[in-house]
Parts: structure tokens; C-alpha cells; sequence
């Protein structure tokens, strides 16, 4: 049993939407699909939210809505019986994500839960879609959606982690069943439902964890994620031309990579296929016969480069705490990280002295920052520091922690070419290695340090 995911970018319009459908009918695997919304759906549902609206805006958004997907069906599917069951279909979605939306007209209010649950809309009408166009294609496709499917998530808002347990126990029975009829299952990603009923997103490109949590419920033997891009590459191809595709990463490694700046997957990806054991496969839709990225167990795969990637975050900042003392007081780190992290804002390293604790943060969040570390001011800090114009590095490879003389020959590549280094974190991850330069540093640094490791 596989699964296979699709992404809004495979989702642009008809033509290809086909090519996924060219995909799917090849494989004689049984098959389960998650996807995405189609391409710019979910940016127009936040938008619509953003400004304030009047009725005779919602009418006209909805009128929008429902006439790109009608186009696309027509587009990809010739049936008028599968496209009519079709358009019922996304009409009942279309009625209901209308009220919802007079609703935070009238109300004047727009909470965490309701934008969760108008932004499912994407995926809600794209399963329609891509089921009729499958169905069309003799393919005994059936939609579902997550809620109804039963994956059940932590009830974080914008950012859900999944029950494995219960999802587990929900999800395995139904797509079993699905499967013994010969049906194939069209899954919506990118949400779940809390146990009381309520809707949660899994953040930007959630839909890669949907998928890897639906295999891992399924017990499946391979997940497949297929992109617009090749899988991951040794750079990134926009700053490093010479950046060259890489076929074999572990769990640790496409993990630590997904976290720090590689946009190929969703965070949280890997960590569902990891729990079984399940080959992660990140491939090309345009290449459908490139074999991609391959994911696994570090003990079953093997790849005789140390160093396997090099990515990046451009938009980061610093904040320092000062404070006499702050280095030998307990719980002073916790009290502040807890603070952040109540905020939504996420700490990517930290790093303390006796009068000083520094921390890695998106710049975008940093006057939210100050603002949340103004309540510790009065208590344990004196004052509060910041810095823009940072970038963070990382450098990723199995056991790149434990080898002699890798972080110095790192470091002393930079330093020959007169780059400064901020803050460093050598220890957190036994297969990465992540620090801090000026951003207008950033792209020397990224290719002298790939030149250095890979000689392009």
C-alpha cells in the first residue's frame, strides 16, 4: 500500500491536474491520495478574511470560487453525469462556507477557530475536483474528508499536531475498507478536527504531514511526496547554481533540513513515517521517472558524504536579555522561553552567559518579541536588546555532531573570507550544524561553504 500526496503547485489548472491524473492511473499499487488545495485557493480565503467585507462581497467571492473549479472540472473531465455530481457536490461546500463567511460579517469578529475552518474550504472542494476527474478516467476514485476521516489533532489553532493513537484507530479500519472495494481514497490534507468537533490546520504546506500521517495509520509501505522540484539538493539552486540533487537522506537529516529553511517539506513530515518505519520518496511531477529523493532509517540506507545539504533562513533576529546574574539563576531560560512560546513565537536557538541570554527568532515576530519580554523586565531583566539583519545557516549530515574537525573546517572556511559569526548551536542535533551571519553575508557564505564541501 502507498500513499501519494499532491501539493497546490501540481494543482494549477487542468493541464496539470491531468498530469497528476497520469500519475495516479499508472500505479498498479493499491493507492491513497492526500492533496492540497488547488493553487492560490487558500491565499484567496485569507485574504477574503483580512479586510473587512460586505454581503455583496461574499456573493461575488463565492460566485469566483465556485466558477474556477467548475472551469477546472470542465477542464479535466468530459462525463456530464461524473461533472454534475461534481458541482452538487461543490455547491453543498460553496453554501456552507457562505454562511460562514455572513457570519464573520455580522458578527464583526474573526476568531482563530473560524479562520481555520474557512481555510479548509481549499481542500474540501479540491477532493471534489480531482476525485471527478479521476472517476472520469475509469478510476474508482472516492472523496473524503479529514474531519469525517477521523484524524484527530491537539485543538492548536494554525499549528495542530495529530493524536496518533486515536487517528490511528479511526483511520485504519475505514481506508482498510475502502481499499478491500477497490476504491481509491482522495483525502483532504492540511486539517483535522480537535476532539470536540472543532477544526485545526497543520500550518503552511500541512498537507505533507497529512500524508505522512495517514500512512503512518495505514501502516503503509511508502509514501510518496510529489513536488514541483527534483527533492532535496545540496543548496539551494536560486543562491548556488552548482547545487546538486540529493538521493539519500535520513529521517535526521530531512528533518533537520525541513526545519531550518529547506522548503521541499513540511517540518513535521517526517516524524509520523519515522514511528513505522516507511520510506519517505520526494519526486518531481514533471519527471515522473526521476527517481527523487529518497527518506529512511540512517541503519538501511547508506550515502558515503558526511555533509549532505546546506540550507538557510534569511529573514531571522536576535533578542538579548540582560540582567546581573541571569546566567547562574534557575529557571530564568525557561521563564522566558515560556513566554515566547505562549505567544506563538518559536525560538530556533538560544544561547546564555552569567548576564545575557540570547535568542534566534523570525524577524517577523520581533516586535511581538519585546513586547511579551516587557512583562520579564520589572522581574529578571534589566533590559532588552535586539538585532535585525540576521541570517541563519545550517549545515546537515548524519553524525556531523560527533565527527573531529568538522565544525572547524566549517568555521574556518568562513573566517578566511572575512565573515563574522553570531551565534552558534553545535550540540542540538547530532546531524546539524546551524549559525548566524549578517544577512548581506548569507550568499557568499552559502557558496564558499558549498564550493568548500562539494568543489562547484
Amino acid at each position: 500500500m502507498k500513499v501519494l500526496k499532491f501539493g497546490g503547485s501540481s494543482l494549477k489548472d487542468g493541464i496539470s491536474m491531468k498530469r497528476v491524473g497520469s500519475i495516479i492511473s499508472s500505479d498498479d499499487d493499491e493507492i491513497i491520495i492526500v492533496i492540497s488545495a488547488i493553487y492560490g485557493v487558500t491565499d484567496s480565503l485569507i485574504e477574503f478574511m483580512s479586510m473587512p467585507r460586505q454581503e455583496q462581497d461574499v456573493q461575488w467571492f463565492i460566485r469566483n470560487l465556485r466558477d474556477r473549479h467548475v472551469r477546472m472540472l470542465a477542464d479535466v473531465a468530459s462525463s456530464m453525469f461524473v461533472k454534475q455530481r461534481a458541482v452538487n457536490l461543490l455547491n453543498e461546500k460553496l453554501i456552507r462556507l457562505e454562511r460562514i463567511l455572513y457570519g464573520i460579517i455580522y458578527l464583526e469578529e474573526l476568531t482563530p477557530r473560524t479562520k481555520d475552518l474557512v481555510q479548509s474550504f481549499g481542500e474540501r472542494m479540491s477532493v471534489i475536483v480531482l476525485s471527478a476527474m479521476l472517476q472520469d478516467m475509469g478510476v474508482n476514485a472516492v472523496p473524503v474528508e479529514a474531519d469525517e476521516l477521523g484524524i484527530i489533532t491537539d485543538g492548536q489553532f494554525g499549528s495542530a499536531s495529530v493524536d496518533m493513537g486515536v487517528t490511528r484507530q479511526n483511520v485504519q479500519p475505514r481506508i482498510r475498507e475502502m481499499i478491500s472495494k477497490q476504491e481509491v481514497p482522495v483525502i483532504t490534507g492540511f486539517f483535522g478536527k480537535a476532539p470536540d468537533g472543532t477544526i485545526t490546520l497543520f500550518g503552511r504546506n500541512g498537507t505533507d504531514y497529512s500524508a505522512s500521517v495517514i500512512a503512518s495509520a495505514v501502516e503503509a509501505d511508502s509514501l510518496e511526496i510529489w513536488k514541483d522540484v527534483d527533492g532535496f539538493m545540496s543548496a539551494d539552486p536560486k543562491v548556488v547554481p552548482g547545487a546538486v540533487p540529493i538521493e539519500i537522506l535520513s529521517y535526521e537529516e530531512a528533518a533537520e533540513l525541513s526545519y531550518f529553511g529547506a522548503k521541499v517539506l513540511h517540518p513535521r513530515t517526517v516524524e509520523p513515517a519515522k514511528a513505522q518505519d516507511i520510506m519517505i520518496r520526494v519526486r518531481n511531477v514533471f519527471k515522473p521517472d526521476y527517481v527523487g529523493t529518497s527518506i529512511g532509517n540512517s541503519e538501511k540506507i547508506s550515502d558515503a558524504r558526511t555533509i549532505k545539504s546546506i540550507s538557510s533562513m534569511p529573514d531571522m533576529a536576535i533578542v538579548r536579555a540582560y540582567g546581573p546574574g541571569l546566567g547562574s539563576r534557575s529557571g530564568v531560560l525557561s521563564e522566558v522561553s515560556v513566554l515566547l512560546s505562549e505567544a506563538g513565537i518559536n525560538v530556533y536557538s538560544a544561547a546564555t552567559s552569567q548576564t545575557c541570554i540570547s535568542l534566534l527568532i523570525e524577524e517577523v515576530d520581533l516586535k511581538f518579541a519585546k513586547k511579551v519580554l516587557a512583562r520579564a523586565q520589572s522581574t529578571i531583566v534589566d533590559r532588552i536588546e535586539t538585532e535585525k539583519g540576521v541570517a541563519l545557516l545550517c549545515v546537515v549530515g548524519e553524525g556531523i555532531g560527533e565527527m573531529i574537525g568538522v565544525a572547524g573546517s566549517v568555521f574556518g572556511t568562513v573566517a578566511a573570507n572575512g565573515v563574522n559569526i553570531g551565534l552558534i548551536s553545535a550540540g542540538a542535533s547530532l546531524a546539524a550544524l546551524t549559525f548566524t551571519v549578517k544577512r548581506e553575508d548569507l550568499e557568499h557564505t552559502t557558496k564558499t561553504i558549498h564550493y568548500e564541501l562539494f568543489g562547484r
